[in-house]
């Protein structure tokens, strides 16, 4: 019963964020915070799931890094040369960005295992620092472009 109920925490945030997303760019909103205040949410079902929060910073590293250095290629690649030059710069970003953010996320569990924090990972609180690192890291990133006037779209 524990794992349905974890399926469908991931599930429905997976539905909000789609949501959210087609909505946001449908309505031209300011998509860099948008996508930064749903980086809150994971962060909040986690919480009312009652997961220990100090593991999940592993994943939450990982996703910040991961998407957040993608974002940049696919950002690069879509100015560049439209839907496909977006999907080539994830492609290729996503491949350059594992290595980086597994990298990191490798040497912060290394760094909380030396302190005697236990960053041993279940599969939610896995899934939930990811999806929140991932979206405040690609929010963050979103917003930079803007400020710097980075025309997408």
């Amino acid at each position: 019963m524990r794992k349905i109920k974890e399926v469908v925490v991931v599930l429905v945030l997976c539905i909000l964020f789609g949501g959210v997303a087609y909505h946001t760019l449908e309505r031209g909103w300011y998509v860099g915070g948008v996508v930064l205040a749903l980086s809150t949410l994971p962060l909040i079902a986690a919480k009312l799931c009652r997961l220990n929060m100090t593991r999940m910073i592993p994943d939450m590293v990982f996703g910040a890094m991961d998407t957040g250095l993608l974002t940049i290629p696919a950002i690069a690649g879509g100015t560049l040369f439209g839907v496909l030059g977006a999907i080539v710069g994830s492609v290729i970003g996503d491949s350059i960005t594992d290595g980086i953010a597994g990298f990191f996320e490798g040497s912060i569990a290394e760094w909380l295992r030396s302190k005697g924090i236990e960053e041993s990972r279940l599969p939610l609180s896995s899934a939930l620092g990811k999806m929140s690192g991932c979206l405040l890291g690609s929010g963050l990133v979103l917003i930079l472009a803007t400020l710097i006037g980075v025309r997408m779209g």
